[in-house]
């Protein structure tokens, strides 16, 4: 009877490893540390950026996570350079929330704006609202 009991033991845990052992190698390769993008944080609002200038690694995908703090003026984020491979122009609403995902791949410094901009007023931009997005290449970080 002890013999039957541990037979089915074992064959239980070898079901169960079978099972488990790709589970556990997918996690480990979704999971590994760093493989997760990191979210940035940009406030819109008053005619400004926060923070104004960005630095990134090219490779490495970000979140860029936009928040117009405004609760009356939509504002826009615009980072567009076909040299560099940026093209991202969004609205965002007061008191929107959105998140884009971004990946530079190309080094080099690039501008970044709100091309909001009323009837016979300055823009947005023209008022302040930009900022700079640094790229570095990995390594030099």
């Amino acid at each position: 009877m002890r013999l039957i009991h541990s037979h089915r033991q074992a064959g239980l845990f070898r079901f169960a490893n079978i099972l488990l052992l790709p589970a556990m190698l997918f996690a480990n390769t979704v999971f590994a540390e760093g493989s997760e993008p990191r979210t940035i944080r940009i406030t819109l609002g008053d005619y400004h950026f926060s923070p104004a200038q960005l630095t990134l690694t090219a490779g490495r995908p970000v979140i860029l996570e936009l928040a117009n703090t405004d609760g009356f003026t939509p504002h826009n984020f615009s980072l567009q350079d076909k040299a560099g491979g940026l093209d991202i122009d969004v609205n965002i609403s007061a008191g929107q929330v959105i998140k884009i995902p971004l990946t530079p791949q190309v080094s080099g410094n690039y501008d970044y704006y709100c091309n909001k901009k009323l009837p016979l007023l300055k823009s947005h931009r023209m008022r302040g609202m930009k900022g700079t997005l640094l790229v570095t290449t990995p390594g030099s970080e």
